[in-house]
């Protein structure tokens, strides 16, 4: 148990200062105090399984990858069996009942072929003009989530977002740190990117994940999220 907290820690400390989080602004998102985040991070403390779900949720990570690290593997699914076999029946139920839910969902959101609107070319890059791109309707395999789908063109989301892909995102107002969005720019250019916010200047951060290309910052009022990208 202590090996694993301190692995959390480093987990945390890691998705903390990719997101350029300090310890008192992830608190705040995670409606923990200060102190604890920083329990977490020296390895003095551990979260409730249902906090660490949470926080996995929160980086777009896996709560193997919070409480085993980058080197997750085979060994570690053995792992969680021989821990699984020690608890009581009424925790393997709980157990069990978690990953019936974990299950449930992601079949849910399992790729079906159905009409989606492609609304028009997304940079990944220089944001560019929405009508460089004619809008068409098309069927595919989409995500569950997914209403809306966009062309790609440029090379800054790869090798996650390919150039001239069509990648599908769902129409939401807001997005966490971290997560890949669809951004419009000064009211006409759009593009694709990280979305992330530094709290002292008020400024926006779209990143690349290409990283030859550098983040962009833009006022509040410049950029208005049309939606998050969904996989």
């Amino acid at each position: 148990m202590k090996e694993s907290k301190i692995i959390f820690g480093q987990m945390i400390d890691y998705f903390r200062r990719q997101n350029n989080l300090t310890m008192e602004e992830l608190g705040q998102k995670l409606g923990k105090a200060t102190s604890s985040i920083s329990r977490w991070v020296s390895g003095e403390r551990y979260p409730k399984i249902e906090e660490i779900e949470q926080i996995a949720i929160f980086f777009n990570t896996d709560i193997y990858t919070l409480i085993f690290g980058f080197n997750y593997n085979e060994n570690s699914k053995s792992n969680i069996l021989t821990v699984y076999n020690q608890l009581a029946d009424i925790r393997k139920h709980k157990v069990y009942s978690y990953a019936q839910q974990q299950l449930d969902e992601q079949n849910s959101n399992l790729n079906k072929k159905r009409s989606i609107y492609v609304v028009g070319t997304s940079a990944a890059g220089e944001p560019i003009e929405y009508g460089d791109f004619d809008s068409e309707m098309i069927q595919t395999d989409v995500p569950a989530k997914a209403d809306k789908a966009i062309h790609i063109k440029g090379d800054s989301m790869e090798p996650k977002i390919a150039s001239n892909s069509i990648i599908f995102y769902h129409e939401q107002p807001t997005l966490e740190i971290g997560e890949i969005g669809i951004f419009e720019i000064n009211g006409s250019a759009v593009t694709c990117k990280k979305y992330y916010v530094d709290y002292e200047s008020k400024k926006i951060i779209l990143k690349s994940i290409n990283p030859k290309y550098e983040p962009m910052y833009f006022a509040r009022d410049q950029v208005r999220i049309l939606g998050k990208v969904v996989f």
